[in-house]
């Protein structure tokens, strides 16, 4: 496999403050050449700078669905009891923290769209950072809203403070993203860059989050005729998509975590090889999560998941020693690639957007994918079809990220054990930090949280 590599560029379009008051001494660097001045070459290696910042980004928020989903337990370095209190407070440090990076990478997407739109060609380069840039601002976006619902809407690089907007307007915003970056990208060739497919299958999931389930189906369809993209049907070639080098022909978009430094380990966390890691399985999770039912008989990924004799580790991120039970080895632990869309994504959505009874015949291709055996019934009802797509989620999803997610949009908070009826806590609370210093009328606080 050609090696990917994103690299930084200390350029002016990385130089201008977040919008958000609290970030505005971390944003680096803060010299270099106007962005008007870039060459096409230039923006092609600021295009690289963003994949790397986003780089950062992915593996920061990787794990939050799961650990705020109780997907987790104690792991051998770390112990907790309510996971729900961790965003509790408005001074919570999770919610602060993946808050000022989300603002830091939109400042660079920002840079980046400025200088490719300040570029005096309409070459390919310049379309690419442009299509790059707008897929990237509507993913960010999306990972903000579906947090903290209301967010300050910073279209351009600013060091003023931007005023919260409506969720409603985020998500109008990440469609109108999302349209201007299929306008400048290609149809897909790599799953190391953002394609046609990639808006795609995000608007699909735009579409299910705001309820509009017949355009969910329809993006997800427009992704599901690409013949390039086919899903995996072994454990082999399901594990086979979380390590360095993958081909996965399941993968529509992935960064490939390729660096010379700063490595972004997603094993450490919950596999790694000193002794001393985070997160473990939860108890339940490890023991029944890919247990066979009446329909479902031999889940082809539990065994790229967990291990038997290691009920203390995450194996689907292998971390390269062949004595810890591994399942698949990983020629270069540290470079294990960061999943940003894939074809189980669409399938899913596709399946909850149609209901349960178009859905069953989706849901029943997908399956026959990850399972030796399948036999769906006839009919289901409504309640049994999203208790089936919920445990599909997890299962097909364990450890990234989707599970807290998954029960917010459905609204299915009575499976979890720690909840204790806050549902406020829906809404991540709006930093206090960032409050005191954009002022309180600019940043109002979600409701249910202490002003």
């Amino acid at each position: 496999m050609k090696r990917i590599i994103y690299t930084v560029m200390a350029l002016a379009a990385m130089t201008a403050a977040s919008g958000c008051s609290g970030m505005l001494d971390d944003v680096k660097p803060k010299h270099a050449i106007p962005a008007e001045s870039l060459t096409d070459d230039d923006l092609g290696k600021l295009t690289n700078g963003v994949l790397y910042q986003m780089e950062n980004l992915v593996h920061a928020f990787w794990f939050d669905g799961d650990y705020l989903g109780e997907n987790f337990g104690d792991g051998p370095g770390f112990t907790y009891s309510d996971v729900h209190a961790d965003i509790e407070s408005a001074s919570s440090s999770l919610a602060k923290s993946r808050w000022q990076t989300a603002f830091t990478s939109l400042n660079q997407v920002n840079e980046l769209l400025k200088a490719a739109n300040n570029a005096a060609s309409q070459s390919e380069t310049v379309n690419t950072a442009k299509g790059t840039a707008y897929f990237f601002r509507a993913y960010i976006y999306f990972q903000l809203v579906t947090r903290y619902g209301n967010v300050p809407i910073i279209l351009e690089p600013t060091t003023d403070v931007i005023p919260i907007s409506e969720q409603a307007k985020v998500w109008k915003q990440i469609e109108t993203d999302l349209g201007e970056a299929e306008s400048y990208l290609g149809s897909f060739y790599s799953m190391y860059y953002p394609s046609k497919e990639a808006c795609y299958a995000l608007m699909a999931k735009v579409c299910l989050w705001q309820g509009r389930n017949s355009d969910a189906v329809t993006y997800a369809d427009m992704v599901l005729g690409n013949s390039a993209l086919k899903p995996v049907e072994t454990p082999e070639d399901f594990a086979d998509m979380f390590i360095s080098g993958t081909k996965s022909t399941e993968t529509i978009l992935t960064l490939a975590n390729q660096r010379t430094t700063s490595y972004k380990r997603l094993f450490e966390s919950v596999n790694d090889t000193d002794g001393s890691w985070n997160y473990a399985p939860s108890a339940d999770a490890f023991s029944s999560l890919y247990n066979d039912d009446a329909f479902r008989q031999g889940d082809i990924r539990h065994a790229a998941t967990f291990s038997d004799e290691e009920p203390l580790r995450v194996i689907k991120f292998p971390n390269g020693n062949t004595s810890m039970h591994q399942f698949i080895a990983n020629p270069a632990p540290s470079e294990s690639p960061l999943m940003v869309l894939r074809l189980a994504d669409v399938y899913l959505t596709k399946a909850e957007a149609q209901g349960n009874v178009d859905g069953l015949a989706t849901l029943d291709e997908f399956l026959k994918t990850r399972y030796e055996n399948v036999a769906l019934p006839t009919s289901m009802t409504e309640s049994e079809y999203q208790n089936m797509l919920l445990d599909e989620y997890n299962r097909e999803f364990y450890a990234e990220g989707h599970r807290w997610f998954d029960i917010k949009r459905t609204g299915r908070t009575d499976l979890y054990k720690m909840w204790n009826g806050r549902d406020f806590l829906l809404l991540w609370p709006i930093p206090q930090d960032e409050r005191d210093l954009a002022g309180h009328d600019k940043y109002p606080q979600n409701p249910g949280y202490a002003e």
